[in-house]
């Protein structure tokens, strides 16, 4: 084989059939990830179902951004998306439960939660949250509400702690409540109060900063329904921060459309670049006079 020549030829192909062959080889794989999905018998947290959901993940986490949109507008990762979403959603919740029930009945709940596998990707991101507050927020946090806290709520435990602020876990699922309070308590943080409510019709007004969990809403225009309702409920001035998502980790988490942001300001948002998922988009609700 003349490797020169070979060189060359590679080299000389047009950037769209390069990028065509790495959407191609993306989709592949990304679309046999959703029928291995489909085919397991429960998204219950085991060896399989956790080398499948690796394996997505890894494969989400190594596409870089500007392939991604190539990857997305293709008509059959298109018609999977939805599907695939609810099946990492509910995948989500299974392996929540789980950790919730082994960390609040460890007899060490604290070594029980270093266990969990995604225990330093919940830190980082609330450490960027809690980044992206300091900056917005002039005065003390005195009242978090975490909509869509899920019955694993590190994230608002994160919050509670670093920031010293009482917080209300609010979900419509009373199971999911009473998992996270248990979870809460094992780990020390048995203050924190719990509301009932789904997240379109909860009452925010008496609270400074409410944050919105990733898999809220559904899809993008679902997500959007939710903050409109939540900008006519919160009190003018309360920031929001709502968990979306960027490239092709829009398969796992819907994105924030931060051009349909109604009622609001928008102030900032943050992409990670390393191995944590979620993007954070923050806002101010507006205040009367606006």
């Amino acid at each position: 084989m003349n490797m020169s020549l070979t060189t060359k030829t590679l080299s000389n192909r047009p950037t769209s059939d390069i990028v065509a062959a790495r959407r191609d080889t993306v989709r592949t794989e990304l679309l046999s990830l959703h029928r291995e999905l489909e085919s397991l018998p429960d998204l219950r947290p085991g060896q399989v179902a956790d080398d499948v959901f690796g394996r997505l993940v890894r494969l989400v986490l190594s596409v870089p951004h500007e392939l991604a949109p190539a990857v997305l507008d293709d008509e059959t990762v298109r018609a999977a998306g939805p599907r695939l979403r609810e099946l990492c959603s509910r995948g989500e919740s299974e392996l929540e439960r789980a950790w919730s029930e082994r960390i609040a009945t460890a007899r060490s709940p604290r070594d029980e939660l270093a266990r969990f596998p995604y225990a330093d990707n919940y830190r980082r991101l609330s450490r960027m949250e809690i980044g992206m507050l300091a900056s917005a927020v002039g005065s003390r946090v005195r009242s978090l509400a975490f909509v869509g806290a899920g019955p694993l709520p590190l994230s608002a435990l994160h919050l509670a702690g670093e920031l010293d602020v009482a917080v209300d876990l609010v979900d419509h699922d009373p199971e999911a409540l009473e998992a996270g309070a248990r979870v809460a308590g094992a780990l020390g943080f048995g203050g924190l109060g719990r509301v009932r409510a789904d997240a379109a019709d909860v009452d925010l007004g008496r609270y400074d900063v409410v944050v919105l969990a990733a898999l809220v809403g559904g899809d993008a225009a679902g997500k959007a329904r939710v903050l409109r309702r939540m900008a006519g409920s919160a009190k003018p001035g309360a920031v929001v921060l709502a968990r979306s998502a960027r490239g092709l980790r829009q398969v796992l988490y819907p994105a924030v459309d931060v051009d349909a942001l109604d009622g609001y300001e928008l102030l900032s948002v943050v992409h990670p670049v390393n191995d944590v998922i979620n993007s954070a988009v923050l806002a101010r609700v507006n205040t009367s006079e606006e």
